[in-house]
């Protein structure tokens, strides 16, 4: 054979070489191409479950938070009305130690006017006129009699 010969065979071999790998290469890319886009669909899964799970979640606390407003609301209006009661209580026993007070008051006041009716007919001997029973006199009568 001959030299040209020879090279363009080598050159041929060289060329169908080059061929080869380019192939070679050209399906080594493909394949990382290809499992790159399985990584990003996977990736991109992840991203769509991650945040549907974030959505969820916030969901969740603001619903836990809605909750917690309402207790905390309905605390408050009780408290309000745990102070109202206690209020409203203290009225009421303060009222009841003014009428407490005031029937001792008039008991008292029942029991000087018997002695003092009783009192009068005894150092008079007895023999004056003699009142019916009935309610006590009331108090302008009573201090027109007492200041005559």
């Amino acid at each position: 054979m001959t030299l040209a010969q020879e090279r363009a065979e080598a050159s041929e071999r060289r060329a169908l070489r080059e061929l080869d790998q380019e192939r070679t290469a050209r399906q080594k890319s493909e394949r990382a191409a290809e499992e790159l886009r399985s990584e990003l669909a996977a990736a991109r899964s992840e991203s769509r479950d991650a945040a549907v799970a974030q959505a969820e979640a916030r969901v969740r606390l603001e619903a836990q938070a809605a909750a917690q407003a309402d207790r905390l609301a309905a605390a408050e209006r009780a408290q309000r009305t745990g102070s109202e009661l206690e209020a409203v209580q203290a009225e009421l026993a303060a009222a009841q130690r003014r009428a407490e007070r005031a029937q001792a008051e008039a008991a008292l006041a029942r029991q000087l006017l018997a002695e003092l009716r009783v009192a009068p007919r005894e150092r008079e001997g007895g023999g004056g006129r003699r009142r019916k029973a009935g309610p006590a006199p009331s108090k302008s009568k009573r201090w027109r009699r007492a200041h005559s």
